[in-house]
């Protein structure tokens, strides 16, 4: 009988054994779809739909405010109307606009394009977020309000363009700290039933390795 139970225990052993192997994070070096040049990288494409842009002049509130990108890639300001977006660089358009400003106005013009990204997961407010383009991974994260008690903060898993990586949200992980692209969802995963359980395990563990040491003596 001794026997029987001993070989029981060391079953039960191995079964828990494969939990204790922990997903280890990809660094992604290159994101899917990516576009090098940091900030940089990001000037050569456009704004889509959902996106928006926040202007601000210097003494005009009436001018200033966020206003969003429409589904087929207009965004109306106030004095200049409707502008299509799609059609060139963010750069080019921030010119564009500032230019068609100084024809009404004197006052300094200031342009900032607003990306509409998904923060999902474990977080605390997850859902639909604007961010400026210099935001990163971290800072989408920390926009939905952190990781939950259950969620990873060692990694997350992005899909951008249709593709999925996983990666590694440590500093000097290209990708983490690279800008953040229009459309980007981020899925902060829950963590694995060890880690959120360690004093269960640690019990199994213990009470079985007693009663191997029991039947040794």
């Amino acid at each position: 009988m001794g026997s029987t139970l001993l070989r029981r225990v060391v079953l039960v052993v191995a079964g828990l054994a494969p939990t204790l192997i922990l997903t280890r994070p990809m660094t992604a070096q290159s994101a899917p779809g990516s576009q090098s040049g940091g900030a940089t990288g990001f000037a050569a494409s456009a704004l889509r739909p959902g996106d928006g842009l926040r202007v601000r002049v210097w003494r005009e509130p009436d001018l200033s405010g966020e206003f969003t990108v429409d589904e087929s890639g207009v965004v109306t300001l106030p004095k200049l109307g409707p502008i299509r977006v799609g059609d060139e660089s963010v750069a080019a358009l921030k010119t564009r606009i500032v230019s068609s400003y100084a024809t009404y106005i004197t006052q300094p013009v200031e342009i900032t394009p607003l990306l509409r990204i998904r923060v999902l997961g474990e977080v605390r407010t997850p859902g639909l977020y604007k961010v400026e383009p210099v935001m990163t991974l971290n800072d989408a994260i920390a926009l939905a309000g952190g990781a939950t008690s259950s969620g990873r903060t060692d990694r997350v898993n992005l899909i951008r363009n249709g593709r999925s990586v996983d990666v590694a949200l440590s500093p000097n992980t290209v990708l983490a700290e690279s800008p953040l692209q229009s459309g980007d969802q981020l899925l902060v995963p829950e963590r694995s039933w060890v880690s959120r359980n360690p004093g269960v395990l640690y019990g199994a563990i213990s009470a079985a390795a007693t009663i191997v040491w029991a039947f040794r003596r």
